[in-house]
């Protein structure tokens, strides 16, 4: 009986360390592929993701500017406030691409432009913080930056970053790019839209 016990001691410990062993494997597998599936040369392997590619390249968080700073698509485009939402939403957003580009046209089954005025659905604060996090005092010396962020920060508006910065960051001469690549299934950019969301970062809204 006690040989038995000890064997099954022996079982249990043996079990606890190939299972611990199993699990550092898995997760750094999983570490691995979600930093390898994380930056503009992976997504820019979807044909369709040329355009935004490009233009992307050619912005400051794209790698174009003085500094040499370049962001990761997953900086703006996926969730920071917690690993959990960070991984269920990658999973998420993965798995839309891949059924957009296997089982529809992704060039005329998505009106791109379109999709432009649904920034914040796909673009998160918390990603743009977990970068600008000294945002708040940095501004503190430009009256014309620091209304908005000082609105922002203290709830005084619902306004997420990329509703006013829509048309400045991310994504250079990104309609061109649509355009060149799209041809004649591109759909422009309505124009009242534009001169609307101009207008909305030109005068915002703040208290005094």
């Amino acid at each position: 009986m006690k040989e038995l016990i000890r064997k099954n001691r022996y079982l249990v410990l043996l079990i606890f360390v190939l299972g611990g062993i199993v699990g550092m494997v898995f997760s750094l597998i999983s570490a691995e592929f979600i930093e390898k599936t994380a930056d503009d040369k992976f997504c820019g392997s979807c044909h369709i993701m040329q355009p935004e590619v490009k233009a992307f390249l050619q912005d400051s968080h794209g790698g174009n500017n003085k500094v040499g700073f370049k962001a990761k698509c997953v900086d703006c485009h996926l969730p920071h406030d917690s690993v959990t939402h960070y991984v269920i939403q990658k999973a998420r957003s993965g798995l839309n691409d891949i059924i957009g580009n296997v089982f529809f046209n992704p060039k005329t089954h998505v009106n791109w432009e379109e999709r432009r005025k649904k920034a914040k659905e796909y673009v998160f604060d918390s990603g743009c913080l977990h970068c600008h996090t000294n945002l708040r005092n940095a501004t503190s010396s430009n009256l014309k930056s620091f209304l908005p962020h000082r609105d922002y920060f203290e709830k005084y508006t619902k306004k997420t970053c990329v509703e006013c910065h829509i048309n400045k960051v991310g994504h250079q001469n990104l309609s061109q790019h649509l355009k060149d690549y799209l041809k004649k299934d591109y759909r422009p950019y309505p124009e009242n839209s534009l001169k609307q969301e101009a207008l909305k970062t030109t005068h915002p809204n703040t208290k005094e």
